[in-house]
């Protein structure tokens, strides 16, 4: 209470300081009056008088700011006459002000620009309650379907079976969720429209996802439990995003049915705003469907019930007081549990590896972070850049402010010889560069906010969804305001020290010369560090365009030029597999049709697509691989005509052609460096392989 009267004093005695300080003034110029007519009685000329009054009195700047050091807030009083003083000084120098600002707002709108993606990408949690009591399986993010039972020593993806049985054997979890990998593309079209189904991108879910995130849904429900039963009526939640954009925030939306490929599914809700999901991806997912329902929508081909079958990531809910580690361990003996009771499904390497293999848990309050994983290394070299850039720019405005300072020395000289103090002049430049520099972060943050929707332009063309957002959130702002806040210090650092040592008797000698055997030192300095840094980000720009360079004129094994690749996927439009044969080849016949088409060809992956099946390859007459051998191999299905169309020639034997259908003997092209792997210097030409458990 003391202190708070004690503010209130000084607060009150602040409002009144003008008055006093005018009352000051007048009880000086008094005295110096009096002393003044004292002189003259003594025989000095007018001048002169007023002059011996002056010195016998002393500063009066100095016995100005000693009453305000007692009386007031003189910090806050001097704080305010110092930016009433910086503003007067910007005010006069348009030129100086413009220069300066504009070059701090590209400096901190770049680094600013580039952290809002930083923030969004590497710092930022999920949009869930609590986050911090989350966490994943796995130590890395895998994609997207894993066959088989043996997965090294980070088993990060799992199928549903053992999803359940981690779920149900667990005691360390409140909730624990399991969901898809990856996503799966659905054509949807609501029930009774006459348009076309449109394809959305959909996540298979647990019934616990939404409450193990803590996520309630916006309008309607959430999935449950009980939606996520063989048995139960097909339901699906919405985003957001889609119930606003495609459907106008219509709530004859909810309880709805919707046919996604075909099947039809009732909206039960929407998700929040924020909401979305549970990994950060550049396509967040339209539609949230129970784990259930997997069978119904990809029928023959479903893995829901393939115990071999690995497609699902884990996030749980950690009981308070749980220890993570414990759970760990217990959830590794859970594992080989569950390995053993399908033992008999494995080859010999998959059985004698089920000791080696474990689970590790990792922090999942950000989700699982495949684009984290993915953007790291680049953001944060771009961040390295922003930054040199921002030092160079703290140079190039210091290197102004000391030309500046300059110019002030005479003034700075007067100052200091009529008893100003050292520590006000710095105070001064200071103010003003930290000022200059608050002005320079305003106008960078649209510099910034245009940046940001430039870059996520650039690096995410083709996707409309990505759940970044360029606006400037609250860490962006105070990062901004505190990027804004160093550097005004960093470019005020060098004026503000020439102000302390500027020697007056100097100073007003030299007149009107513009330099100074004092600021040389300084000036050197800050030339040769920008040269530097500049000559940093030249090289590495340099590298940078020659990497760029490589990567675009590379080899990849094909002819790239004139190629058109054209993604379709004829399940969502509501085919069969039975009738996909035949339409594939209508298509490819429609295509090849088409004026200037030279050839055709259906591939389940296009190159350089970067997906494939992978599967472990054992050749006829030899003996198993070791334990420790990879034996996996990469492949997809093609039609006839694929390689003459990609211009990859057939170095020995024949591609693939018309008399390979699904009756004939089967038959596979592989690359060198397959031949290689499993064939060494041998010729592979009729070799086969064989399925082993």
């Amino acid at each position: 209470m003391r202190a708070l009267k004690r503010f209130l004093t000084r607060l009150t005695a602040l409002t009144a300081g003008r008055r006093y300080e005018k009352r000051l003034k007048q009880e000086i110029e008094v005295h110096l009056a009096l002393q003044t007519e004292e002189n003259l009685r003594a025989g000095l000329c007018p001048v002169e008088a007023r002059r011996q009054a002056m010195l016998k009195f002393g500063a009066v700047q100095a016995v100005q700011d000693d009453y305000r050091d007692q009386h007031g807030l003189p910090f806050l009083e001097n704080l305010l006459q110092d930016i009433r003083h910086a503003l007067r000084r910007l005010r006069k120098t348009p030129v100086f002000t413009v220069a300066a600002t504009s070059t701090l707002a590209l400096g901190i709108g770049a680094t600013t620009s580039i952290f809002t993606l930083v923030h969004a990408v590497l710092l930022k949690s999920l949009p869930v309650s609590n986050p911090d009591q989350l966490v994943r399986l796995g130590k890395e993010p895998d994609c997207c379907v894993e066959g088989g039972y043996f997965r090294g020593e980070d088993y990060s993806l799992v199928s549903y079976e053992l999803y359940k049985h981690f779920r149900d054997n667990t005691t360390g979890f409140e909730e624990m969720a399991g969901f898809q990998a990856d996503g799966t593309f659905l054509g949807v079209r609501r029930a009774h429209d006459a348009n076309a189904a449109a394809s959305y991108f959909g996540e298979f879910v647990s019934g616990n996802y939404f409450a193990m995130f803590g996520v309630s849904a916006y309008v309607g429900r959430a999935l449950t439990m009980s939606d996520d039963q063989p048995d139960a009526p097909p339901v699906a939640v919405m985003s957001y995003r889609v119930w606003q954009q495609k459907y106008g925030l219509d709530l004859s939306v909810i309880g709805g049915v919707f046919n996604f490929n075909g099947k039809p599914f009732t909206i039960i809700g929407v998700t929040p705003p924020g909401f979305y999901g549970d990994t950060l991806k550049t396509m967040p997912p339209d539609f949230f469907l129970p784990l259930a329902t997997e069978p119904l929508i990809n029928g023959d081909s479903a893995i829901l019930n393939h115990a071999d079958a690995s497609w699902l990531e884990i996030i749980g809910r950690m009981r308070p007081g749980a220890n993570v580690r414990l759970i760990e361990a217990q959830m590794r003996v859970e594992l080989h549990q569950w390995l053993r009771s399908h033992s008999s499904e494995m080859d010999a390497n998959e059985r004698l590896a089920i000791p080696k293999q474990s689970v590790y848990l990792s922090p999942g309050g950000a989700g699982i972070t495949s684009m984290r994983q993915q953007y790291e290394d680049r953001l944060r070299i771009l961040m390295i850049v922003s930054g040199f850039v921002l030092l160079i720019v703290c140079a190039n405005v210091a290197n102004l402010m000391l030309v500046r300072g300059l110019e002030r020395r005479q003034q700075m000289a007067l100052s200091t010889a009529l008893g100003a103090r050292p520590i006000r002049l710095i105070r001064q430049a200071l103010t003003e560069s930290v000022l200059l520099s608050l002005l320079g972060g305003a106008m960078g943050l649209g510099v910034a906010f245009a940046g940001s929707r430039l870059i996520l332009h650039f690096a995410f063309r083709m996707i409309t969804a990505v759940p970044i957002s360029a606006s400037p959130s609250i860490p962006v702002l105070l990062f901004a305001f505190g990027i804004s806040l160093v550097t005004g210090v960093l470019f005020g650092i060098a004026p503000s020290w020439m102000a302390t040592h500027t020697d007056p008797v100097e100073a007003l000698r030299s007149g009107n010369r513009s330099t100074a055997r004092a600021g040389s030192l300084s000036r050197k300095t800050l030339v040769i560090f920008q040269a530097a840094l500049s000559l940093v980000l030249l090289s590495a720009s340099g590298l940078l365009t020659a990497a760029l360079s490589n990567l675009e004129h590379q080899t990849f094994g094909f002819e790239r030029n004139g190629r058109i690749v054209v993604h379709l996927d004829p399940v969502l439009a509501g085919y069969k597999p039975e009738q996909l044969v035949l339409l594939y080849r209508r298509i490819q016949d429609s295509f090849a049709g088409i004026p200037g088409v030279a050839s055709v060809a259906c591939a389940q992956y296009a190159p350089l697509s970067g997906d494939s099946w992978d599967e472990g390859v054992y050749v006829e007459g030899k003996s198993a691989p070791g334990p420790n051998v990879n034996n996996d191999s990469w492949w997809a299905r093609v039609q006839p005509g694929f390689f003459e169309v990609i211009g990859n020639p057939i170095i020995k034997g024949r591609p693939i052609d018309q008399r390979d259908t699904a009756g004939s003997r089967h038959v596979a092209v592989v690359n060198e460096a397959f031949v290689r792997k499993f064939f060494g210097n041998e010729d592979p030409i009729g070799k086969r392989s064989e399925e082993r458990r």
